[in-house]
């Protein structure tokens, strides 16, 4: 907090005395009685002692004299306001380390672009994704569509270190994603930790976006050859605008209700009767019939015969109908 070595031994020591003299000090800290006056005077005008019956203006000057006695200010008062002033200054000295580094980056990629991007090939990609959830530390923004960079791999392990983290988590799936096997699970796993989904009939690009600094996307837009290599742009105006084209996609996207009474991204809702909430969470979701049925891990006449209870309790002739029922409700 600004406070030297020296400054905070005579302030200890005076908190534990109570009220003491410079020379009582010296006794107390060991320092030369030169320092201990020093201290005093510094540690007045921080506010952090008084001279005992003294004004403001004769403090610093009475720190000269071994025979006063001295006060020391309420801890939780004094030092918390110190806190605070201390606060503010490295608020500003933030704020000025964040202007230089700007200046330094425009600075490297006017002198070489190319340090602007990285391209990364094959399996290496993924690693790439590890590190980056890794070193988030505020926010993770993704747009999720197929293929994947290890299908074999469904560990949710990263994720939720980075939920547990506190940091926020926005996603905008493609509905291709939830109807894959295991997607519907994995994506309810998701929104029970905390990550906020919408979904989309399809996204663009696949996309990883760390604290709007850092994204990863692939190079090709073919499905077959998109897992090949990605490249990784740093921050840019590169990165300011897939930012912006990731909260186009976001207001665009359908909140996912995660079929328990919650909606991701929109609040606390009444949960519907069970076992309409996945059936309705899916359905919300535009999966078709045969990606229901394989999620919910039923036949599809046994998903017809459900549905039309559902329409019954809905009192809906159609999907639309009961779409439009189910969110009056609140089901959705």
């Amino acid at each position: 907090m600004g406070l030297g070595e020296a400054e905070e031994r005579v302030y200890r020591a005076l908190v534990r005395l109570g009220r003491g003299t410079a020379r009582e000090c010296v006794t107390e800290t060991g320092l030369a009685e030169s320092e201990v006056r020093a201290a005093l005077r510094a540690l007045a005008g921080f506010g952090l002692v008084s001279a005992d019956g003294a004004g403001d203006g004769d403090q610093a000057a009475r720190a000269g004299a071994g025979s006063e006695a001295w006060l020391p200010a309420d801890p939780q008062v004094a030092l918390g306001a110190l806190l605070r002033r201390r606060r503010t200054e490295l608020d500003r000295m933030r704020k000025s380390v964040d202007e230089l580094s700007a200046e330094y980056r425009e600075a490297q990629l006017r002198d070489d672009p190319a340090r602007l991007t990285e391209v990364v090939r094959g399996t290496a990609q993924y690693a790439r994704v590890q590190d980056l959830l890794a070193g988030t530390e505020k926010e993770l923004l993704t747009l999720v569509g197929p293929p994947f960079l290890d299908p074999a791999d469904n560990s949710l392990a990263p994720m939720q270190r980075l939920l547990e983290r506190g940091v926020e988590c926005r996603a905008v799936h493609a509905t291709e994603v939830l109807a894959a096997d295991g997607g519907w699970r994995q994506a309810r796993r998701l929104a029970e930790l905390g990550e906020r989904i919408r979904v989309l009939p399809d996204v663009p690009v696949k996309l990883v976006i760390a604290d709007r600094r850092h994204a990863l996307l692939p190079l090709s837009t073919h499905a077959d050859r998109m897992m090949d290599s990605a490249v990784l742009v740093r921050h840019s105006a590169l990165t300011d605008a897939l930012v912006a084209l990731f909260e186009q996609l976001w207001e665009r996207g359908a909140p996912l209700s995660a079929g328990d009474g919650t909606r991701i991204g929109g609040g606390d809702v009444v949960a519907a009767p069970a076992p309409d909430d996945a059936l309705l969470a899916l359905l919300s979701a535009g999966l078709k019939d045969e990606a229901i049925a394989r999620q919910l891990q039923i036949s599809e006449r046994s998903l017809r015969r459900r549905m039309s209870v559902l329409l019954g309790r809905l009192g809906a002739a159609s999907r639309f109908q009961a779409g439009v029922q189910a969110g009056r409700r609140g089901w959705l």
